[in-house]
């Protein structure tokens, strides 16, 4: 059938086909409801090239990499089953060779596993001769694996949308012409849907269908038995259906197809439209379909070769109970072998859940487990911890090994510091009195890192040389790295080891032993433990190669929290421009805001409103505070109650401790924890709750509430943090240092801290103070002045110092003050890197 209005889209297609072929590859993302046309725009514009075609299918657990298996088939047919890794890498060396079209074709039904290779390819295929072209519903919501790859994708340069709209009023009297369907009623039905002003089409006598649902059941009603019964059986298999299932059956599609309900494709046959084989099979009795999809398994059982989710998925609804439960298993198994994590916690939970009476209640606490460590890994919180509690439930007391993998486990999931540590415990009570093995080392490594993330570090650091050891005897490099990193934290975070050797050799050992998921926890703490040992060098140092093992392998969660980190970095060290930056794209980047994630940039976002004195402080910190509540963890909740308690002295409130601001304070003495005892403690003391702070704490907050402001100050110089030093500045009786802190506190633009030191100058006796920035200075974006906006203006441009002096009627010295300050503002270090974030 010819297209109606859609010259102007296959234009559209054809420029990016020929921009593809000139070396500027694309990602076309075709868009549109259900029947509106987006399958047959594709083929009209791909009739005369040779694209290879992949399938996402409506199945209940999608298969993994489905559509892009069916890809490799045709272009690599000697092998399958690559694994996520593979298939991108192999994909994307293809794309960069070949200017051969692949299509995916409803990724509405895709698999995670098909969207993360959709993601990376989408990411590089702008330098290629590739097309990817990807047609999907556009009514996918914002949880939508699809959807979330479109996110990511948004500034990507080779990626293009093009929307299929429906047809007009115009469109739909085109379509009817020639025919007796009145155009006006026939749009009324169909709103415009191409697919459904088809279906008027198809109806024998031109009568308008009341529903396609109706129009459907006509026509199927028209065929003969033996062509009727062959729809029946194909409206119960979701997607194209080869003809080996078939069979002698093949033979009796030319009725079906010559009606219109089904097209074939080489060897492969389908219904025109899914709206179509949908409305076929609701129509069948619920004895009819438990009947078609029992002919279905046995069909596929014999052919051999079909996906085990697949069998699964027809056996349950055929009521073969036992071998949709092994089939389920089996799919799971596969489903990690792929790499396909999501779609192995669905089928490990749905085996789970029909092996009772089927299966040992050992092996169903195995299948709970493993659905637990599966859904963890994509971030089901709430499901991993519910099915390790069944597991542990289910765990019999003569299988100790499997009792403490488990409870081990759960206290994992378990969000609780204190629920999560008893169970820690357990788990090696349980263990201990077996000797020396792999799963011993496992809970203890696990214990060490509770009490690390705890900020017990004593005890943290003591049971991680425990797990190092016991790890090195038995051979296990997961539990050694796992260990390594929980000692590094510790060792970092308390002086012990500023070098971060420890932490390093963690990220080595999982490099060797090819442990990604550690590998990301690895430089995870790495980061985060000099991070917070205001060792800002060694942190931001290990960001890039982090970020490059992150994107390389688009783990964009462990990317958020780096990039959350390496603003805390830059915040403390008073970049505070590119800070907020980096804090922006991090929330930006966030699917779902793990605890640490979220707190870390929440907190800085709303300390770094407050020490500006912008609006909304505490909508961010509101957020970084829930998330602390449900652990009651000391690592979450410092940075958040410090937070707070900031915010509200610098507002003048008076926090009477009872926010959580006491309970943490008193959470870090117990822990003896340097940096939280001092920070706070700082701010229990300038809330008049405590008089002084014990000796154990972080030496510029000791100083400080010591009534050294000066050492303290020179202290926080040291470190690098210079609002710090200028707060502490402030509470010196010294007009000179006191001047010093107001400077600083204007170059940062903290407006209430320039106030602070304002009125303590004024009780000093001082009369001469600088007037700080004006209203219309401090409102512009990084505080640059008029005169400092025209010259950055002419920097993004690319002009000399020269050239700015004599388009301004300055001197170039002057100028050369003008651009330092720029620069200074804004965070750039370089006119270069000015340029490149203005583009």
């Amino acid at each position: 059938m010819t297209l109606v209005e859609r010259d102007v889209l296959v234009e559209r297609l054809g420029a990016v086909s020929a921009a593809a072929r000139r070396g500027a590859g694309s990602l076309v993302a075709v868009a549109g409801e259900a029947g509106v046309g987006k399958t047959s725009l594709v083929r009209e514009f791909f009739g005369s090239e040779q694209a290879v075609w992949g399938f996402c299918e409506p199945l209940s657990t999608p298969r993994p990499l489905g559509p892009f298996q069916d890809i490799a088939r045709q272009i690599w047919p000697a092998e399958q089953d690559f694994d996520v890794d593979d298939m991108r890498e192999r994909l994307l060396a293809w794309v960069r060779r070949t200017p051969t079209p692949l299509v995916v074709e409803d990724a509405h039904w895709i698999d995670d596993a098909s969207a993360d290779v959709l993601r990376f390819i989408g990411r590089r295929i702008d330098t290629s001769a590739g097309l990817l072209v990807v047609t999907y519903r556009d009514e996918v919501d914002g949880d939508h694996p699809l959807r979330r790859v479109l996110g990511d994708l948004a500034s990507a340069a080779g990626v293009t949308r093009v929307t299929v709209p429906p047809l007009t009023r115009a469109g739909v009297a085109e379509m009817v012409s020639e025919t007796e369907i009145d155009a006006a009623e026939a749009y009324r039905l169909t709103n415009g849907n191409a697919f459904l002003v088809s279906q008027l089409l198809l109806a024998p006598d031109g009568r308008v269908a009341a529903s396609t649902r109706d129009a459907v059941a006509a026509r199927v009603a028209r065929l003969s038995p033996s062509a009727r019964g062959v729809v029946e059986l194909l409206s119960v298999i979701a997607g194209r259906v080869g003809a080996e299932l078939l069979g002698a059956d093949w033979s009796r599609l030319d009725e079906p197809v010559v009606a219109g309900l089904l097209r074939v494709d080489g060897a492969v046959v389908e219904f025109r439209h899914e709206l179509v084989r949908l409305a076929v099979e609701q129509a069948l009795t619920p004895g009819q379909r438990q009947d078609l999809h029992a002919d279905v398994v046995r069909r596929m059982v014999a052919q051999g070769d079909i996906a085990p989710a697949t069998i699964a998925y027809h056996a349950r609804h055929a009521h073969e109970l036992e071998l949709a439960f092994t089939s389920q298993r089996a799919a799971a198994e596969r489903a990690v072998a792929l790499g396909a994590h999501r779609e192995a916690a669905e089928h490990y939970h749905q085996a789970a859940a029909d092996g009772a009476g089927l299966a040992s209640q050992t092996e169903l606490a195995r299948l709970w487990l493993a659905a637990s460590q599966e859904a963890y890994l994509v971030g089901r919180d709430e499901q991993a911890l519910a099915t390790a509690q069944r597991a542990v439930e289910l765990c019999p007391l003569q299988e100790p090994l499997l009792r403490g993998e488990a409870l081990w486990w759960l206290s994992r999931v378990t969000p609780a510091d204190a629920e999560s540590h008893r169970l820690a415990l357990a788990a090696v009570e349980i263990l201990e009195p077996l000797g020396p093995s792999p799963d011993l080392a496992a809970a203890l490594a696990h214990l060490g890192t509770n009490r690390m993330l705890a900020r017990d570090l004593t005890a943290g650091i003591a049971l991680s040389r425990q797990a190092v050891d016991l790890a090195s005897e038995v051979g296990d490099q997961a539990s050694l790295t796992c260990a390594l990193q929980a000692l590094g934290s510790g060792l970092t975070i308390t002086g012990q080891d500023p070098s971060c050797a420890h932490l390093w050799r963690a990220v080595q050992v999982a490099k060797e032993a090819g442990l990604d998921g550690e590998l990301g926890r690895a430089y995870a703490n790495l980061i985060s433990a000099a991070g917070e040992a205001r060792l800002y060098d060694a942190s931001m140092a290990a960001i890039p190669e982090a970020l490059d093992f992150y994107v390389a392998r688009d783990l964009d969660g462990h990317a958020s929290y780096a990039h959350s980190w390496y603003a805390r970095c830059l915040f403390e060290q008073g970049r505070w421009s590119e800070a907020a930056r980096w804090v922006t794209e991090a929330l930006a980047r966030l699917v779902e805001p793990r605890a640490i994630t979220g707190i870390v940039a929440w907190s800085i976002q709303g300390r770094l409103r407050a020490r500006r004195g912008d609006p909304q402080v505490w909508e961010p910190l509101d957020e970084a505070k829930r998330i602390a509540d449900i652990s009651g963890s000391l690592q979450r909740l410092t940075p958040v109650m410090a937070a707070r308690a900031e915010a509200r002295w610098l507002a003048g409130v008076r926090d009477d401790g009872a926010s959580g601001l006491r309970q943490a304070y008193e959470l870090a003495v117990e822990r003896s924890n340097a940096w939280s005892i001092g920070e706070l403690g700082l701010w229990m003391w300038r809330h008049q709750l405590i008089d002084a702070v014990p000796a154990a704490a972080a030496e510029p907050y000791r100083l400080q509430v010591d009534a050294d402001p000066v050492g303290a100050g020179r202290a926080w110089t040291e470190l690098g943090c210079p609002y710090e030093a200028a707060d502490a500045w402030c509470d010196s009786d010294d007009a000179v240092v006191v001047r010093d802190a107001l400077d600083r506190f204007t170059e940062l633009g903290a407006r209430p801290g320039r106030l602070r030191a304002a009125r303590k100058l004024r009780e000093l006796g001082v009369r001469s103070i600088p007037r700080g920035p004006r209203v219309s200075t401090a409102a512009t974006p990084d505080g640059l002045t008029a005169r400092e906006q025209e010259v950055r203006t002419w920097i993004v441009a690319g002009h000399t110092d020269a050239e700015i002096a004599a388009g301004l009627h300055l001197s170039i010295r002057t100028v050369g003050h003008h651009v330092s300050a720029v620069l200074r503002k804004t965070g750039a270090r370089s006119r270069r890197e000015l340029r490149r974030r203005t583009s």
